[in-house]
């Protein structure tokens, strides 16, 4: 629980747009939540700013970096996929994404990615 209001706001703003809250920002919202705030601020001018790539792309591309960078996040990278294809993302897009980069980072992100990939498609009923 938030020590301060606006923790406690900035929790709860984070719950309604995600559906969830990682355990680090719930300790961030109740320890510096300033942090919090200038880090969504930034996410969503990015992420919310009218844009050329459909949001879905955007998507594929967070997961691909997450995949990238670490590995072994498997809960932010699925969360990602998920979310990607809730939005439009097909299935087969998402296996290209993670193809795509398996030749300049390796057979590690592409494991990880199709892990996420067929989490995220047990979790939404999708098939191949």
């Amino acid at each position: 629980m938030p020590a301060t209001a606006k923790g406690q706001e900035l929790l709860d703003k984070m719950m309604k747009a995600r559906g969830f809250v990682w355990p680090a920002f719930e300790l961030l919202c109740e320890m510096d939540p300033e942090i919090i705030e200038h880090y969504e601020g930034m996410k969503n001018y990015v992420l919310g700013k009218k844009a050329e790539m459909p949001e879905h792309q955007r998507e594929m591309f967070i997961s691909v970096a997450i995949a990238v960078r670490n590995a072994a996040y498997s809960d932010g990278l699925k969360e990602h996929v998920k979310r990607a294809l809730k939005l439009g993302a097909t299935p087969q897009q998402m296996l290209e994404a993670f193809e795509s980069v398996f030749p300049p980072c390796g057979m590690m992100v592409l494991i990880a990615g199709c892990t996420a990939l067929k989490k995220a498609m047990d979790e939404l009923g999708l098939k191949p």
